[in-house]
C-alpha cells in the first residue's frame, strides 16, 4: 500500500532518486522542522494515520530517534530534499547575492500571530534593498495582518503555489540574496546557515499563541491536533531552545554548524545511486522500480559534499550538546 504524497517534497524524492513524478511511495516524508516536536513526545509522525503508511522518511536526527523509538512507526533518516534541489540551482549559473530575502510572519493551521506589525514595518524599513518578500503557500498559513504593512514599490511578492517547481523557485531566491529575514527559527534558518547568508530573526515566539477551536480554517482531525506550538503550549524546554536559537548570530558558529548537519540531515547525505540501493535494502522503495538517469543530481551530491565538510565536522559546546539531547 502506498503512503500520502508528500505536499513539499514528493517530487524533489522522485527526481533525485531518478523516477517518474507520478510514482508513489510505501513511506510518508516530513515536512519540515516541527516545532511542536522540539522537547516533546512525538504523537504526529509516531501515528500511521499521519501519511497512512508505516514508515516516514525524516531529515532531522530529533525526529528521527523519537519515530522509531515509539516502534508503531519506522522512520528512515536521509538528507532533507530541498539539498538536492539547491545543490542543482547553486550549479545552474554564477550568483551574485544582494539585498534581502523576507519571510512575513505567518499564522497556520492552529497557531495565529498577535494583530501588532509596526515592529515587522521598522523590519522592512531597515532592511537592505531590493527585497523580496515571502508567503506561505497556503491560504489559511498567511498572516492575516499583512496586507497592513507598507512594502516598498520596486520589491517582489512570491508565493510559492507551484507545487512542482516550488523548491527550484526557493533555492534561487535564497541564492540571490545577502541578508534572510526570518520571524522565528524554523527550517528556514538552518537553510540561511548552510549557505552563510547574513541571518536576522526579526520576531518573537512570544506573539505567537495557539488558535481556538472558532479561528481554525481546517477540521480538528486525529493528526492536526497534534500541530499545536503557540507559546501558551510550549514547555520549558521549548521555550529554552527557541529563546537561544532566537538569537542565532549570538550561537558560536561550530554550534550553529552542529545544529544545522542535525536538522538538515547533512551528515546522512548519500549519492543518488546510494540513496535508492540503501532504501531498497531498509524495505523504504520497491526494487522493481524504473530508475533513470540523475546525471545533474550526481553533480548536485559532489557540490553538497564538498560544502557539507566543514558542518559535518564541526565540534559543538557542552550547552548545545545539553540542549540539543533534550529534543
Amino acid at each position: 500500500m502506498t503512503a500520502d504524497q508528500s505536499d513539499k517534497w514528493h517530487h524533489s524524492m522522485c527526481r533525485y532518486l531518478g523516477l517518474n513524478s507520478d510514482n508513489d511511495f510505501l513511506f510518508g516524508i516530513m515536512p519540515g522542522v516541527c516545532r511542536e516536536v522540539v522537547g516533546r513526545r512525538d504523537f504526529m509522525y509516531t501515528n500511521p494515520e499521519c501519511f497512512n503508511s508505516k514508515l516516514v522518511y525524516s531529515f532531522t536526527e530529533y525526529h528521527h530517534r523519537k519515530i522509531n523509538k515509539s516502534k508503531f512507526v519506522k522512520s528512515y533518516y536521509g538528507t532533507m530534499p530541498f539539498m538536492w534541489d539547491l545543490g542543482l540551482m547553486a550549479l545552474s549559473k554564477q550568483y551574485k547575492p544582494e539585498g534581502s530575502l523576507f519571510f512575513l510572519p505567518r499564522d497556520d493551521q492552529v497557531t495565529i500571530r498577535e494583530d501588532e506589525y509596526k515592529l515587522v514595518q521598522e523590519w522592512i524599513d531597515w532592511a537592505p534593498r531590493p527585497i523580496t518578500f515571502l508567503l506561505p503557500w497556503r491560504e489559511c498559513d498567511i498572516w492575516k495582518n499583512w496586507d497592513k504593512l507598507t512594502l516598498p514599490k520596486d520589491s517582489l511578492v512570491v508565493q510559492m503555489k507551484d507545487r512542482v517547481n516550488r523548491q527550484f523557485i526557493l533555492s534561487d531566491l535564497f541564492l540571490r540574496h545577502e541578508h534572510v529575514y526570518i520571524p522565528w527559527p524554523g527550517t528556514d534558518v538552518y537553510y540561511a546557515e548552510f549557505l552563510e547568508k547574513n541571518i536576522h530573526i526579526y520576531d518573537s515566539i512570544k506573539r505567537y499563541r495557539t488558535k481556538t477551536a472558532d479561528e481554525a480554517e481546517r477540521a480538528n482531525n486525529k493528526v492536526i491536533r497534534f500541530l499545536k506550538w503557540g507559546y501558551d503550549y510550549l514547555n520549558d524546554t521549548q521555550k529554552e531552545f527557541f529563546h537561544w536559537t532566537e538569537k542565532w548570530s549570538d550561537i558560536d558558529v561550530n554550534d550553529r554548524r552542529f545544529l544545522t548537519t542535525k536538522v538538515l540531515g547533512l551528515d546522512t547525505l548519500k549519492s543518488p545511486e546510494q540513496l535508492r540501493e540503501d532504501m531498497i535494502a531498509h524495505g523504504f522503495l520497491q526494487s522493481n522500480l524504473e530508475f533513470h538517469s540523475t546525471g545533474m543530481y550526481q553533480q548536485s551530491y559532489e557540490w553538497l559534499k564538498k560544502k557539507t565538510e566543514k558542518f559535518v565536522n564541526s565540534n559543538c559546546s557542552s550547552r548545545c550538546t545539553t540542549l540539543y539531547d533534550k529534543l
